[in-house]
């Protein structure tokens, strides 16, 4: 089990790198390819939903399961404007501010002294939610960097064709997002499967290649 998470580790190290390379994607490209930018905006937007509504709901289950009172307050509001919401373009807007300002909030209550002791009194079904959200978030991380890559092509087709600048909008908001998120990630995970592991809670080894589900069943204690 260690060597496992040991490997872990490694992997998402990788992960973290992927953040230098932000700086200048956000900056826009000089040159590029050409290929079909409007198909490959449309992907990168299809699969960042994903990232965002699965990571989005993780953050919220872990925070209000470890958080203060205040800050379970905060996340029930958020959570309950995701459930009124009808409208996707609003909902990922949530969504993705929740990955900016609240994947560091998860991460520093997982390493909180107390965090052992929070997991250990909760409920066997909310132990499992809290490790199934921690699962989720390393797959995210592990996918993350590939969304990088994917982003850089589309923005370097911009310099092959002024006229896409306005398509590949999204894609600079989506890889703003990542860059907040994802130097938190790593530290969240291993931190958060070790304490799952400890309280005798396996939520898995995170693979670049798992499914990554969304659970928006959020259980927030005494909402």
């Amino acid at each position: 089990m260690k060597s496992k998470l040991v490997a872990l580790l490694m992997v998402l190290g990788v992960a973290t790198s992927a953040h230098a390379q932000f700086g200048g994607l956000l900056g826009g490209a000089k040159s590029g390819g050409g290929g079909d930018v409007g198909a490959m905006v449309e992907e990168f937007n299809r699969d960042a939903t994903v990232i965002n509504e699965a990571v989005s709901y993780s953050l919220i289950q872990i925070i209000a399961a470890m958080g203060t009172k205040e800050q379970i307050a905060a996340v029930k509001v958020i959570n309950d404007n995701l459930k009124k919401t009808t409208d996707p373009k609003e909902k990922g807007s949530i969504q993705g501010t929740v990955l900016k300002d609240k994947t560091a909030e998860a991460e520093e209550l997982l390493k909180d002294k107390e965090a052992a002791s929070k997991i250990a009194s909760m409920t066997p079904d909310l132990q499992k939610k809290v490790a199934q959200s921690i699962f989720a978030v390393g797959i995210a991380a592990l996918k993350i960097p590939d969304m990088v890559a994917k982003g850089q092509q589309i923005v370097q087709g911009v310099g092959a064709n002024p006229m896409n600048i306005t398509k590949v909008l999204p894609v600079k908001d989506g890889l703003t997002v990542f860059a907040a998120a994802l130097p938190k990630m790593p530290t969240l995970v291993s931190t958060g499967l070790k304490l799952m592991r400890d309280a005798k809670v396996d939520p898995g080894t995170p693979t670049k290649d798992a499914k990554l589900q969304s659970n928006p069943d959020v259980t927030i204690p005494g909402g």
